[in-house]
């Protein structure tokens, strides 16, 4: 289990949610619940250190490799753009979406993050959630058959919920960089237009009280 923990922080696609209910759901029988919980931290923490020093030591040669070929430059790109727009909190928000997170793990790597930083946010996100799904699983074991259908719906509506949120937010913020380009395009054509001249008989008109009869 914590082989498959460490694994899934590596950027393998499996949600982490999969191993720590089966983990609980093991563990419910004649197991230590809080054992379970503690080797779940332990395996999520270990592999998103994993990813996130080989952003920092590694760095962009990694991604020249055929491991990093995999991660297209344009999702870096973004991620680092996103990185540094929400910066700790998009680091939370990564740990609930699978294909985001390895990505994130390792730009924050690769932009040079202080690890005590990153390990924070990451342990608080971790916190949240690996207790949560052990304990479901583990109580899907006291409760039956039914109710492990239930934890596994639910583990699936959340995965679409988070990639719907991520989606979401991930549209407006275009939408909003679209329209104020857009506005600060408008405002420097505005400056730059060439005043309007004046009509060339105005300019030669004298006031009548000049003339003499």
């Amino acid at each position: 289990m914590l082989f498959v923990l460490i694994t899934c922080g590596l950027g393998v696609p499996l949600p982490e949610d999969v191993p720590l209910i089966t983990g609980g759901w093991l563990v419910g029988r004649n197991g230590s619940l809080p054992l379970m919980i503690f080797t779940g931290l332990v395996g999520i923490l270990v592999g998103d250190t994993i990813i996130f020093r080989a952003g920092h030591v590694y760095g962009e040669k990694l991604l020249e490799t055929r491991l990093g070929r995999h991660i297209s430059g344009e999702r870096v790109q973004w991620t680092i753009e996103a990185f540094q727009k929400h910066g700790p909190k998009f680091i939370m928000a990564a740990r609930f979406v699978p294909g985001l997170r390895a990505v994130t793990y390792f730009v924050a790597g690769l932009t040079g993050v202080p690890y005590w930083k990153f390990i924070t946010f990451d342990g608080i996100a971790a916190c949240v959630s690996a207790p949560a799904w052990v304990y479901l699983g583990w109580s899907a074991r006291k409760h039956g058959r039914k109710m492990l259908e239930k934890v596994w719906a639910w583990s699936a509506q959340t995965q679409i919920a988070m990639f719907a949120i991520i989606v979401g937010i991930t549209a407006l913020y275009i939408l909003f960089i679209m329209l104020r380009r857009r506005s600060r395009r408008r405002a420097s054509q505005a400056v730059t237009q060439p005043p309007i001249p004046l009509q060339r008989g105005r300019e030669l008109e004298r006031p009548a009280s000049g003339r003499r009869s």
